[in-house]
């Protein structure tokens, strides 16, 4: 009888503790500390779909795909006359037409670039500029057409065969900043398929 009564004990203890701890939503908590929530901080790129990036794409996109120049109608056809010839020389750089058209071509782009910077010459005859007409100068070859330009220039000049002294003395300082790389660092007059023993162009 003692037994039975203390079995019916412990029931109605285990029951209440339930019913009190479902009552306060089954909580797990077993220290006293409070535990700090903190809320989760956004982590996507500000700049990642935004109007900078799009506008930047889209003149990524105008570059390798259009021949769009500005409103200089004379300025359009020196560009597209330098690209024609930088492509031209690329494929065929021992052809002695190809380099002099290719030459006449960039000295008449640099001279157009010098007029619209319009810098004059100290006594020691360096070139000197204002802020503004290096800017002025930097925007005039700044087109998509230009930048189209530029990576046929640099193509072109990786094929060697032409040196400062093959331009005209009024640009042959000014070219190296069209040419490219292998123009400033490398230069030779000798062609790169003869220099390896082909005269065929390079595909």
């Amino acid at each position: 009888m003692v037994r039975f009564i203390l079995f019916v004990c412990m029931a109605f203890v285990t029951a209440f503790v339930g019913v009190s701890w479902a009552a306060r939503g089954f909580p797990m908590k077993f220290s006293s500390s409070p535990v700090a929530v903190v809320p989760l901080q956004p982590t996507v790129d500000a700049y990642f779909g935004d109007g900078s990036s799009k506008e930047h794409a889209r003149k990524d996109w105008e570059a390798e795909h259009t021949a769009r120049g500005d409103d200089d109608a004379r300025r359009n056809a020196i560009r597209l006359d330098t690209l024609q010839a930088a492509d031209a020389y690329a494929m065929s750089p021992c052809d002695k037409t190809m380099k002099a058209n290719l030459v006449d071509a960039l000295t008449a782009y640099t001279r157009a670039w010098q007029a619209k910077r319009s810098c004059g010459r100290n006594m020691l005859g360096m070139t000197t500029c204002s802020d503004q007409q290096v800017k002025e100068g930097a925007d005039s070859v700044n087109t998509p057409l230009d930048k189209r330009v530029q990576v046929a220039l640099n193509a072109a000049f990786e094929q060697k065969g032409i040196v400062k002294a093959d331009f005209p003395e009024d640009v042959r300082e000014d070219v190296v900043v069209f040419a490219g790389p292998d123009f400033w660092d490398h230069p030779s007059p000798i062609c790169l398929p003869r220099q390896l023993g082909s005269a065929n162009p390079v595909q």
